[in-house]
């Protein structure tokens, strides 16, 4: 089902902005005909658009400025999905004046798809009428928005006195946006919100990464839920610290504007200093546990215990298991193509942990264990929606995402035992 498609309003900005502006809210009338190999009516509106310059971008506002990289780049990503013609005159030539005003890659991304993308349906750029593009849009803009509140209360209570009074002050709100955030991810595998043919030949292809036209070679990353600057403080203000972790933070940075790249700069450090609810709640209760890994093979067997918390909590839903394992996923087993690292010890629980440090662990545990239910939400979208299909991020799809429920941010909890005592009395 398609919603109607608003017809552009005018605006007074410069031409040349107005008329990519025009087209990029009119993608959505020229999708059936490009997909059906009549690429007269686009191809001569595309040959009119004037050349963007530096002139005409003067003078924008920071998310005016953005919104034109969006309609450009979504442009863009229209003709390199149907084998255009480019003229380096106006296209390439506008994609590289609004990338580098923008301090981005010439190629549309997460940032500028999601959340610089206009909520409200008669401004929402998209390339195709589905009903089912909106929802992604909205849907991925409304998790966002769950995951920048989720980040001002992990601020709250790491930067508190008293950290782990504030844990327990802020953990109904922290509580209630991860369940919610995961409620909204088990719907992009709906079928009637989310239809397999809407998604996977409809859109999703617009999404494609940039190759090398001969060889194949990758030379820029697709737009991809990988991209989230918001998951990734959320990761590193809980403690996750990993080198996968990490070097994906770092490859995504030059998908966002400066701006966002050195805020992400600044968590990571921060995180490194010791800012980090690991290092705050979880090491002053049980102990230094830096030679731990936050990534490891062996974290598998955690998963039991971890799933028991999110299934009761609500944080999962039952027929995820099931869903994952029909694909022939197992969870728990490292994937193949991973280097397996030497074994982690043992973490003896040290003396003087009573009833008051234990409610404090079980509410990390929560922590923990929701955003590994949001982690296996993920990987089932993916298996319905994808399949076998490499991610347009740039990764091998279901497989690498499976990684992430082998990272934990409080591996001491798991390692000692602890996790697992709190999970059989949940």
């Amino acid at each position: 089902m398609s919603h109607p498609i608003p017809s552009p309003a005018s605006t007074s900005e410069p031409r040349p902005l107005a008329a990519w502006r025009a087209l990029a809210l009119d993608l959505p009338r020229h999708h059936p005909e490009l997909v059906a190999g009549r690429d007269g009516v686009f191809a001569e509106a595309l040959a009119g658009l004037p050349a963007i310059g530096d002139a005409d971008l003067r003078g924008l506002s920071d998310a005016e400025l953005r919104l034109a990289g969006l309609d450009v780049l979504m442009v863009e990503a229209v003709v390199r999905r149907h084998g255009l013609p480019r003229s380096e005159s106006t296209l390439d030539a506008s994609a590289s004046v609004v990338a580098e005003r923008l301090g981005l890659q010439p190629i549309i991304s997460y940032p500028l798809y999601i959340r610089e993308n206009p909520v409200d349906l008669a401004e929402m750029r998209r390339f195709t009428a589905y009903e089912a593009e909106f929802r992604f849009i909205r849907m991925h803009a409304a998790i966002e928005d769950l995951f920048d509140q989720t980040i001002a209360s992990l601020e709250a209570i790491i930067d508190s006195d008293a950290p782990r009074m504030a844990l327990r002050e802020h953990f109904a709100g922290l509580s209630a946006g991860l369940r919610s955030a995961n409620r909204i991810m088990s719907g992009f595998r709906s079928p009637v919100r989310m239809p397999h043919a809407d998604f996977f030949d409809g859109f999703r292809p617009y999404y494609d990464a940039l190759r090398d036209r001969d060889s194949g070679e990758l030379i820029l990353d697709g737009p991809s839920g990988l991209q989230s600057y918001t998951y990734r403080i959320v990761a590193m203000q809980l403690g996750y610290r990993d080198p996968v972790l990490d070097g994906w933070t770092e490859r995504i940075g030059r998908y966002h504007p400066p701006d966002l790249r050195d805020r992400l700069d600044r968590v990571l450090r921060a995180r490194n200093a010791g800012r980090n609810l690991d290092a705050r709640v979880c090491e002053p209760i049980l102990g230094g546990q830096a030679r731990l890994p936050h990534l490891h093979p062996d974290y598998g067997r955690h998963l039991p215990s971890i799933l028991r918390i999110a299934e009761g909590r609500g944080y999962l839903r039952p027929e995820v298991r099931g869903l994952i394992e029909g694909f022939g996923l197992r969870l728990g087993e490292w994937p193949a193509r991973m280097s397996s690292n030497d074994e982690v010890p043992e973490i003896a629980v040290p003396a003087g942990i009573g009833s008051a440090e234990m409610a404090d662990l079980s509410l990390l545990a929560e922590l923990e264990a929701a955003l590994v239910a949001m982690h296996l939400e993920h990987v089932a979208t993916a298996a319905v929606q994808i399949g076998a299909e490499h991610g347009t991020g740039g990764t091998s799809g279901v497989e690498f995402l499976l990684v992430a429920t082998f990272r934990r941010a409080f591996p001491a909890l798991w390692q000692s035992g602890i996790g697992a005592r709190i999970a059989a009395e949940a």
